[in-house]
């Protein structure tokens, strides 16, 4: 059976042959015509998104993996106002369309219902559940969520089910070595844009308060909070940092050690305590996880001591106080910081009374927003920087559990997968296989600090884990 499934996907990979001049020219009359409809019937104007979309259409059906790249690529950056749509007729809900006739397409030729069985799908259905039974039996009234602005809890549920579709999509047609290597450096890519906009903001008197790195949306749009901004450019530090192991060449070599530098001049720009404590943990598992030698030794303690040079003559002194002025240190020189350390302290008090009221089922996905209004004698509805005090007071207790499951199920799927691929093939993976691993620990660590369980970064995470166990296990069926 699996012989039967790889051999269907990759003759439906393969596609057809570059179409020859006839029917090239024909295709260019299609468009023609198509862009002359589209602008006597829509308006002037039209005729360029109707040339876009039929050139997008055409490519997402022949090579669906350029149709995952740019619905994650919308899921992470902002794209101009002119190619976001409106209403429902928005870039995602048409590349999602098109996935699931191609998806529905694809089972009927292979008989390949994967999603059925799988423990991470099932996981994440389990946790779609809980958050909308949750909000049905605990979720507050409409009229006190206009009370105070918030949006409905539909649109989070909503939200939260299109992360599960682009996983099943992501793992059906990310069916390459070539796709995996493009949809993870990809990302890796916008991660690695966003810290270097935030570095530049910073050494040019910009970013939040003036000295915290910031992108203010500008490529992955959770870039604007210095703390998400930490975690993109660690996983992007420990992406490179494997991706180093596996390059000769002196210039490409450099170029990568001098990104890592500007990555972590990034964390410490962001003033992120928690990212501090992430490039730790990156730092600490990649030296266990590659064990030590004289020259993975030597090599680190080169681009520790040129990363303390840059930080000591770059990083603004508001900046290192900040991140100095760690939990049971006392305070430094300086305070600054220390209002957000109480202001956590006391959220997470509030997050408990909520817990204690409804520990088995949560108040609904979305409504930690009113439910704290409604709790805290401040009135305020300020986030609680804290994901699985989130899921808790909003899933319940089989909501955190099913999380943590992921978590575990991910992991696993990692280092299947690495035992799984030949060597030839893990030669040409093993710096994602590797990268995704730690980008998934620093994850969950950075999970006990951030709101980031609604993030793509962890629905991408969770799709690369199915994609690379299911190719390693086409690959080596008799293991699997």
């Amino acid at each position: 059976m699996h012989t039967n499934v790889a051999q269907a996907i990759a003759r439906r990979d393969r596609g057809e042959p570059v179409s020859t001049g006839l029917r090239t020219g024909v295709a260019f009359v299609v468009l023609a015509l198509l862009a002359i409809a589209a602008d006597l019937m829509i308006g002037p104007g039209a005729w360029f998104f109707a040339v876009v979309g039929s050139v997008l259409l055409t490519v997402v059906v022949s090579r669906p993996f350029v149709g995952i790249a740019v619905l994650m690529s919308s899921f992470m950056i902002e794209y101009p106002k002119a190619l976001q749509g409106t209403g429902f007729l928005t870039i995602n809900n048409v590349l999602g369309l098109i996935l699931l006739v191609l998806l529905t397409q694809r089972v009927y030729v292979t008989e390949d219902r994967w999603f059925t069985g799988n423990r991470e799908v099932r996981l994440l259905f389990l946790i779609g559940i809980c958050y909308v039974v949750s909000g049905y039996f605990n979720g507050p009234p409409t009229s006190l969520l206009e009370l105070i602005g918030s949006p409905p809890p539909s649109d989070d549920v909503r939200l939260y089910f299109n992360r599960v579709a682009f996983v099943i999509f992501f793992a059906s047609f990310i069916r390459t070595s070539g796709h995996v290597r493009l949809i993870y450096a990809l990302a890796i890519a916008f991660m690695v844009g966003s810290a270097i906009v935030g570095v530049w903001e910073v050494l040019h008197g910009g970013g939040v308060s003036g000295f915290r790195a910031s992108t203010e949306q500008a490529l992955i749009r959770q870039a604007w909070n210095p703390n998400r901004l930490a975690l993109f450019s660690i996983i992007a530090i420990g992406a490179l940092w494997y991706a180093l192991q596996n390059v000769y060449n002196p210039v490409f070599r450099g170029g990568i050690v001098a990104i890592v530098l500007v990555l972590i001049l990034g964390v410490f720009m962001t003033a992120s305590r928690s990212g501090l404590l992430g490039l730790l943990t990156c730092m600490g598992f990649i030296a266990v996880e590659q064990g030590l030698s004289l020259r993975r030794l030597l090599g680190m303690m080169l681009v520790g001591t040129l990363a303390l040079v840059l930080v000591l003559q770059l990083v603004p002194e508001k900046s290192l106080d900040r991140i100095a002025n760690l939990p049971g240190t006392g305070s430094t020189s300086s305070d600054i910081g220390t209002g957000s350390l109480e202001r956590r302290q006391y959220g997470f008090e509030i997050g408990f009374e909520i817990i204690k009221e409804n520990i088995l089922l949560g108040v609904g996905a979305g409504n930690w927003d009113i439910t704290r209004f409604l709790h805290d004698p401040t009135g305020s509805t300020a986030a609680p920087h804290n994901s699985y005090l989130q899921a808790m007071a909003e899933g319940g207790l089989v909501c955190v559990l099913a999380f943590l499951g992921l978590f575990w199920g991910t992991w696993n799927n990692f280092k299947v997968a690495e035992s799984l691929l030949p060597r030839g093939r893990l030669r040409d993976l093993d710096w994602v296989v590797k990268g995704a691993r730690v980008g998934l620990l620093t994850l969950v660590v950075f999970s006990m600090f951030a709101d980031l369980w609604q993030s793509i970064v962890l629905f991408w995470l969770v799709g690369l884990g199915i994609a690379l166990r299911r190719y390693a296990e086409d690959l080596n069926p008799v293991s699997a």
